[in-house]
């Protein structure tokens, strides 16, 4: 297909296996087929028998309205309502995350594909997205029932439990996800449920199907990803009075009646976008520009590195933490290159393009492999001794100070993470270690659905919430490229790169407490003054007592992204003799 060499099918019976398919193998979309004359083809699932001849006409003309690509309209079902159906030519949806398409149907010249969200497949991930995160069975049906009624009175009574009931369940649900009101829940469980690659997610299809202008369709995204209409209206610079206007007017166009409704209807569209892999529009800030190795382990592995230059500056490591990618933010590769630096950041194993360990390379033998892929990029680049910045990760420092003392000149690590979140830590991220110490078994499956969830507006929206308290945290995420360098370095996770994520949460889940490590005189941790997670003389004390020979003060004016706000600060440190 489109000169990609493609085979489209064995012509002997077999079908053709899709490369899309979700973590847990199963697809996520029911497919059936129709003939270019309007007739069905292939009905599996029983979907088109339902429509009259003129709706599956009408689906037929919206494929000839775009037949190179793929289309999208929503359609009155008699047994299942308001559907969102995609329509497409076989032969376009190869990336689609649905079943195998039968070499009968791939045969037949012009078939047409129809893709819906069955609502047994959505109920089945939603249940799974509830038990994941330790919902009751009571609250999981809830959850379930709301979603597919959107009215908590309807809900209750399709649940068969009283309106009180349902209302302290989907509190308890709300209070599982961090989800601060009920469209938040449903976009969350909606669209973390489908644990697939998600760089698809687009909600330009909802303002063509309604004919929103762009300012409705962003106000009503942000309706439904669980924003206030005042906090909405401020984000889009439109007064409060406007929004409700142009809110009613996304009401009358869409035909829902309330935000959870809103919320079911973004979901949904997002979902069908995501699995018929509908990409939207290209990247707005560049990222510094760097050469990308591949560097060979010396075991079959390969592991991703991104070398940002200059060729003549002293080489220095800028390791990433445990919950995003390599990466440099840009504020911090000028800060270094103009003294004289040549920024490299590695995907540790199993991040973004890294190959990841074995199966049974968790713990200890997993540090191992990271201070290997170290020692492996030095070699390969001729390097003897090089100083290391690290966002966060004080145990990988540690392994590699440990492991490679004559390789390590100096470790600077800003924002040093505990090896648990502690009782005091606050934000989403913080509950999220919480949890994953007491149920190290589920991080995977929680990984994989907060991933999918991960896009652009909806990180950004969340990351401007919790660094509300820090000033200089509040500026970085405000500035729209380095927003973009954050946003970035999460990408891999949503195409399914959990692996090393996984590994390293599942790690510092199970460590001990640190005892008193001796011999850190090459260390300096700096600690920002207003960290939205860590109260900064709490971890003050816990690092002075963990590492008693290291340098470890508190940044003024810095909160949690220190390489942000203030870069000159690693400069300073990286100076220190």
């Amino acid at each position: 297909m489109d000169g990609q060499g493609v085979t489209l099918g064995r012509r002997d019976g077999a079908v053709r296996q899709r490369p899309n398919q979700p973590a847990s193998g199963n697809p996520r979309l029911d497919i059936d087929f129709l003939s270019p004359d309007g007739s069905q083809i292939g009905d599996g699932n029983g979907f088109l028998t339902g429509l009259d001849p003129i709706s599956r006409n009408h689906l037929v003309d919206t494929f000839q309205r775009n037949p190179q690509g793929t289309s999208y309209e929503v359609i009155q079902h008699p047994a299942d309502g308001i559907t969102l159906v995609a329509v497409a030519a076989v032969e376009r949806s190869l990336n689609w995350s649905a079943s195998a398409i039968p070499d009968s149907i791939q045969r037949r010249d012009g078939a047409i594909i129809v893709g819906r969200l069955s609502p047994e497949i959505t109920r089945k991930r939603l249940q799974e997205f509830g038990e994941a995160f330790a919902m009751s069975p009571s609250v999981v049906r809830t959850l379930v029932a709301l979603y597919e009624h959107c009215d908590v009175k309807t809900a209750a009574a399709a649940a068969e439990i009283s309106f009180y009931t349902a209302k302290d369940n989907l509190k308890q649900a709300r209070a599982a996800i961090w989800a601060s009101n009920l469209p938040r829940l449903i976009t969350w469980a909606g669209v973390g449920s489908l644990m697939t690659d998600a760089v698809g997610e687009n909600d330009q299809i909802v303002g063509e199907l309604f004919a929103l202008t762009d300012r409705q369709r962003n106000l009503a995204a942000q309706i439904a990803d669980g924003a206030t209409r005042a906090d909405a209206a401020e984000l889009l610079g439109i007064s409060d009075a406007v929004a409700k206007k142009e809110l009613a007017k996304v009401f009358e166009a869409t035909g829902v009646t309330n935000a959870i409704g809103l919320a079911r209807l973004f979901a949904d569209l997002r979902a069908v976008a995501i699995l018929t892999n509908n990409l939207g529009p290209a990247e707005p800030f560049p990222p510094p520009y760097s050469h990308e190795l591949k560097v060979p382990d010396g075991n079959g592995r390969e592991i991703a590195v991104s070398d940002y230059g200059p060729p003549d500056g002293k080489p220095v490591f800028v390791l990433h933490n445990t919950m995003n990618c390599r990466g440099v933010d840009r504020a911090l590769v000028g800060a270094l290159q103009n003294s004289g630096y040549r920024p490299i950041s590695p995907d540790r194993p199993g991040y973004g393009d890294t190959d990841p360990v074995s199966g049974d390379g968790y713990g200890q033998a997993y540090l191992q492999v990271c201070t290997q892929d170290f020692a492996a990029i030095c070699s390969f680049m001729g390097w003897t001794r090089v100083p290391v910045i690290a966002h966060g990760p004080v145990h990988i420092a540690l392994a590699l100070a440990q492991d490679l003392p004559d390789l390590i000149d100096k470790v600077i690590i800003d924002a040093p993470e505990r090896y648990s979140a502690g009782d005091t830590a606050q934000g989403m991220i913080a509950g999220l270690k919480r949890k994953f110490a007491k149920r190290p078994w589920a991080v995977e499956a929680v990984v994989r659905m907060m991933c999918t969830l991960a896009n652009f507006d909806r990180v950004r929206s969340n990351m401007q919430n919790w660094v509300a308290d820090s000033p200089a945290d509040r500026a970085a995420m405000a500035d729209p490229a380095l927003m973009m360098d954050f946003y970035r370095k999460l990408i891999p996770f949503r195409r399914g790169r959990v692996d090393g994520f996984v590994r390293e949460q599942v790690l510092q889940a199970t460590l001990e407490e640190p005892t008193p490590i001796p011999g850190t005189r090459k260390f300096s941790l700096l600690i920002g003054e207003t960290d939205f997670m860590h109260d900064a003389a709490e971890s003050l004390a816990y690092w002075r007592r963990a590492l008693p020979d290291a340098r470890v003060k508190i940044l003024p004016g810095a909160g949690r992204f220190i390489s942000y706000s203030h870069p000159d600060a690693l400069i300073a440190e990286l100076h220190e003799v």
